[in-house]
């Protein structure tokens, strides 16, 4: 048996994807693949980290022996598949500089701020994403890349809100939209829906190998959540907020407490529909993984 049909072997054993050893091991799917089919050869630090994966000694990875089933072998249940790797210097290194760029970056843009409009909450409000992203960054030990982004995006949506006025909302519009509106707006506004878009693929596909058991408390607090994003919300926003502040709905650039309320209002909406997706595809995986064993049992 060669290495790359050994690790096809354990890897099954475990019941994982190419992918979810690929995010286990911090490499692309891709190289899992060469090893498998024996078209390219693990590196010795690779090799160890299989090894304490799959339960095995490294001799028994390479030559390719059955796996005796001891106490000491550790089953599938018992390693989770969405590993969490041990951080290393480099990853270390690498959180401590986007975190620094991004804490410098918002001290950067509230002093600007303060400078150019003599305004604290405006400096707040534009540099609270990359402060805010700053601080995760040096507390989270995975998807730094994916912090850095929103960071970027929420900073740029902000500045778009505050310089004309649009949110993507306003794409609803579009069929409606005339020359004398002018069209460079409504091109803002779809920019700003195609980059909200791309960012929650980008987080949806970071959390790719997460899996949720399907009980009762998780799917009400799903439904509850899928509600509150779709349907309380959007009600409390425009029947609750905006009467409040009718007299500041055509002066949206201004920094009004309407503004405020709707920026806060946004993306804790967004926020809510990112966790709300990510546990609604992980208990899909779930199901969609029983349903394939199931099947499989039946047919052998």
């Amino acid at each position: 048996m060669t290495l790359g049909e050994n690790i096809v072997r354990l890897r099954t054993q475990k019941n994982w994807s190419q992918g979810d050893l690929a995010d286990a091991l911090e490499i692309s799917r891709q190289s899992v693949s060469k090893w498998e089919t024996d078209a390219s050869i693990p590196e010795l630090d690779k090799l160890l980290k299989l090894s304490e994966l799959f339960g095995v000694t490294l001799d028994e990875l390479v030559r390719g022996e059955e796996v005796p089933k001891t106490e000491t072998a550790l089953p599938a249940e018992t390693v989770p598949v969405s590993f969490a790797p041990q951080a290393t210097p480099e990853r270390e290194k690498r959180r401590t500089i986007a975190g620094t760029v991004l804490l410098c970056t918002g001290a950067v843009i509230l002093v600007f701020c303060l400078l150019l409009t003599g305004n604290l909450l405006s400096g707040l409000l534009f540099a609270s994403p990359f402060l805010i992203c700053g601080i995760i960054c040096f507390a989270m030990k995975r998807r730094v890349c994916l912090c850095c982004g929103w960071a970027v995006y929420l900073c740029i949506d902000l500045y778009l809100r505050f310089a004309t006025g649009l949110s993507w909302t306003t794409i609803f519009m579009t069929h409606l939209w005339t020359a004398q509106m002018n069209y460079a707006r409504l091109s803002i506004a779809w920019v700003q829906f195609i980059g909200m878009i791309l960012m929650i693929l980008c987080t949806v596909r970071s959390y790719r190998t997460l899996k949720v058991s399907a009980t009762k408390k998780e799917v009400t607090w799903l439904i509850v959540g899928w509600g509150a994003a779709l349907v309380v919300l959007p009600l409390l926003m425009s029947y609750g907020v905006m009467p409040l502040w009718r007299d500041n709905l055509h002066n949206y650039s201004n920094f009004s407490p309407y503004f405020f309320i709707n920026v806060l209002y946004s993306y804790v909406r967004l926020a809510l529909v990112n966790v709300l997706l990510v546990r609604t595809l992980a208990i899909w995986r779930v199901k969609r993984e029983a349903k394939k064993a199931n099947r499989n049992a039946t047919e052998t």
